[in-house]
């Protein structure tokens, strides 16, 4: 996803340790020019064809949208290292022609103003996710259940659900194996035991893009 490659394999975001360095210390280096303009929060995303950046500073009712068209064969870290580098280049500029801080910022940040853009669309929200050992995790698989299925107050029933749907094909009295129905057994125990005291952890981020959060002053990568 990182590197915008399509066959990297599902929920992976990175096709390699380097790759995810490397948009780290973009996006680290984005900081810059993030506190220049005095950003609250921003959201980092791509497409094909180009590299979008979304500020939202504090002092502004509207969401800034700065982007530049993607050069083939760049990975979209190293485009939005380009856009950066250009924007941060043409503030200091300004300050260097005796323009203040101040201007320069408002200045870019009014030229790119998008006020068709939501504020939500770059506020990240807090969201839970299930926290599962390892032998959950395969209990979970072994009910046919998504960690989304473990997320409100149907957990139980949805639990039982799947059990009694995979019973009807593991049951050895339907032509089930043996072994797998007693593995179906243990996962529907070990699950409603989960279910009695869920544990969760949650992060505040964005689907599909990175999110960036000025009073922590760190980015968050993409749910």
């Amino acid at each position: 996803m990182a590197c915008g490659k399509d066959d990297i394999g599902a929920r992976r975001r990175y096709c390699s340790k380097e790759c995810r360095s490397y948009i780290q210390w973009v996006l680290s280096l984005s900081k810059g020019l993030l506190r220049a303009l005095n950003t609250r929060y921003a959201a980092f995303s791509f497409t094909s064809d180009q590299v979008i950046l979304d500020v939202f500073p504090v002092w502004s009712k509207h969401i800034s949208r700065f982007k530049r068209s993607r050069t083939r064969g760049n990975k979209p870290a190293e485009d939005l290292k380009r856009m950066v580098l250009e924007f941060s280049r043409e503030w200091h500029d300004m300050v260097n022609n005796n323009h203040s801080m101040s201007y320069a910022s408002l200045h870019l940040v009014n030229r790119n103003h998008h006020k068709s853009i939501g504020l939500e669309a770059i506020k990240p929200n807090r969201n839970s996710s299930p926290r599962l050992s390892r032998e959950e995790s395969r209990h979970l698989k072994i009910l046919n259940l998504k960690r989304s299925d473990l997320s409100d107050e149907m957990t139980k029933a949805k639990i039982r659900t799947a059990y009694k749907k995979m019973a009807k094909v593991c049951h050895p009295d339907a032509g089930g194996d043996d072994d797998q129905f007693k593995k179906l057994n243990t996962a529907h125990e070990q699950m409603l035991l989960w279910a009695e005291n869920p544990q969760y952890t949650s992060r505040k981020a964005l689907q599909d893009c990175w999110s960036y959060d000025g009073f922590t002053s760190r980015w968050s990568p993409p749910l």
